[in-house]
């Protein structure tokens, strides 16, 4: 069997990523949620979380909710080191004291959005305040891929192996492979063909595979709203619980997948 962990990024961007965060819990469909801390989740949506056994883990952001520039931006100061360093500290400690606020529990793990807790500069004040908090117990998400699209290794390219070699120096614990990464373009035909491929290429080993679904609703916009929406879409069908056997994937936790190599 496939070890499988399927995670939701963006949990508490909007009431309509947590309906699928839900809704996909309960169909027993994914494995841990990554919670905005800027964003909003109510405490019986935990408390719902907790019961369906999904992982729940702190996407830190600093291109999103957090409004500290575009992607590009963020980069660019990073690879700079042009952060202040105490304004970072504060920025990090803020997102946990959040998380900490509404999930009432310290991060089962934690990543990035659009992965930026493997950027130069956040990662080391990253790691610094995880190990400050927690000790080693908080698990890190590698973007180590599975995969050989051009996608999967940029992302891994930007600051992958180096988040990994700083992680395994302090004995924290990492996902042994990733994946997920697409342009978010695809209709549901191609969601399909993607996910028969990612599902047939990741190793038996253990795997994060990320989503971003979303229920259809108004009342609220991001740049990829439709592509969430398909993603519901298709998550949420028949065809996909059909693929996950076909497959022969079984559900893991971070927990039981936690990687030291």
């Amino acid at each position: 069997m496939k070890q499988i962990t399927l995670n939701v990024d963006d949990l508490g961007l909007a009431p309509a990523v947590n309906q699928a965060v839900l809704r996909l819990a309960e169909m027993g469909r994914i494995q841990s949620a990554s919670f905005m801390s800027l964003g909003r989740i109510d405490a019986d949506e935990v408390a719902q979380l907790r019961q369906y056994a999904v992982d729940i883990g702190l996407h830190l952001d600093f291109t999103g909710l957090a409004k500290q520039g575009s992607l590009k931006q963020v980069m660019w100061r990073s690879w700079r080191r042009a952060w202040p360093s105490a304004w970072l500290s504060d920025e990090i400690a803020r997102q946990l004291d959040a998380y900490e606020n509404q999930i009432g529990a310290a991060p089962v793990f934690v990543d990035g959005h659009q992965h930026v807790h493997q950027f130069p500069q956040i990662r080391e004040q990253l790691l610094a305040a995880l190990l400050q908090r927690y000790g080693n117990r908080v698990m890190l998400r590698s973007t180590r891929p599975f995969a050989t699209d051009a996608k999967s290794l940029l992302i891994y390219t930007l600051g992958g192996p180096t988040l990994r070699q700083l992680a395994h120096s302090q004995a924290l614990k990492l996902n042994r492979s990733f994946g997920g990464a697409y342009a978010f373009n695809d209709d549901i035909a191609a969601l399909r063909r993607r996910w028969q491929n990612w599902l047939a290429a990741a190793p038996a080993a253990g795997a994060v595979l990320m989503c971003h679904p979303a229920i259809a609703a108004s009342g609220w916009q991001d740049e990829i709203k439709a592509a969430r929406e398909r993603e519901w879409a298709w998550l949420s069908g028949s065809e996909f619980a059909e693929l996950w056997q076909q497959q022969q994937c079984a559900p893991q936790s971070w927990a039981q997948m936690g990687d030291l190599s």
